[in-house]
């Protein structure tokens, strides 16, 4: 079998780096060298290269950053603008506050600045000062109690600032009290001529005596009625006491009293 077969190669086409065919050649040129077994070798392949990959860098925008580091950036630029906007406009809000306060406290001041020039001092709220006031309730009264014994503890009964002593109050401040005192009588028989008196009077610290309020009551009965009578006297007045004065209530018939501790009263507070 004769093996000098003749082989043909298909054309090699070569290309620049840009792709263009500069010239096209042929390869049917065949080598004359033959192999040791008188076979005709074929002729080499020749060797080609693609066109280089190209480098595509990404697009970048100024300064050399991407546009999602851009975006981000732009972002966090609002964010800081409204922040600050956001604060400033804070700081006028409080400012305006501020200006009304200080508004309102100056049209204060002037309102009382009349007081001032009249000479009434304008009273601290922070201070306390311990009220001038006693409110005594009635109790059993012996046939000459005079003057009249007062229950001070229990019930509606109270001293505050005030001494309750032998059925007396004395004050501890000079100024202008308003004193009161009820009574009330209670009896099953009468005389056409009886009558009964209320009296509140005060002692001085020199042991002088003085009349505040008096009352006087005459034919309060119906003489020879079976039926049981009542009687009641009010008294109540603005009265100066000095310090340290004493205030009792006396009345002419203590026995003719109620027994009712909500009937029978003895009182004062102090008013300036």
């Amino acid at each position: 079998m004769n093996n000098n077969n003749r082989y043909e190669y298909p054309p090699v086409f070569s290309v620049d780096a840009t792709g263009h065919l500069p010239q096209q050649q042929h390869y049917h040129q065949h080598h004359p060298q033959m192999s040791a077994a008188g076979r005709m070798d074929p002729a080499l392949v020749p060797c080609w290269t693609f066109p280089p990959a190209r480098y595509h860098s990404k697009r970048r925008g100024c300064g050399g950053m991407t546009s999602a580091a851009g975006t981000l950036l732009i972002m966090v630029l609002l964010m800081v603008f409204a922040a600050l906007g956001l604060g400033a406009y804070q700081i006028m809000k409080i400012q305006t506050e501020l200006a009304q306060l200080k508004q309102e406290l100056h049209i204060q001041t002037e309102s009382r600045a009349p007081e001032r020039l009249v000479g009434n001092p304008i009273k601290d709220p922070d201070q306390t000062k311990h009220s001038q006031a006693a409110h005594l309730m009635g109790q059993t009264q012996n046939i000459e109690s005079n003057p009249l014994q007062w229950e001070s503890h229990h019930g509606r009964a109270f001293t505050d600032g005030v001494v309750y002593r032998g059925g007396g109050l004395q004050v501890n401040e000079t100024g202008l009290y308003f004193i009161y005192s009820r009574v009330d009588f209670l009896s099953k028989s009468c005389h056409f001529r009886d009558s009964v008196s209320h009296t509140v009077y005060v002692k001085r610290i020199d042991g002088s005596l003085m009349t505040l309020m008096g009352d006087r009551r005459e034919g309060y009965c119906r003489v020879g009625s079976t039926e049981v009578w009542r009687d009641g006297s009010n008294l109540g007045s603005v009265h100066l006491l000095k310090k340290a004065d004493w205030v009792f209530v006396n009345v002419s018939k203590p026995a003719l009293m109620s027994k009712s501790p909500y009937n029978n009263y003895f009182g004062l507070f102090k008013l300036t």
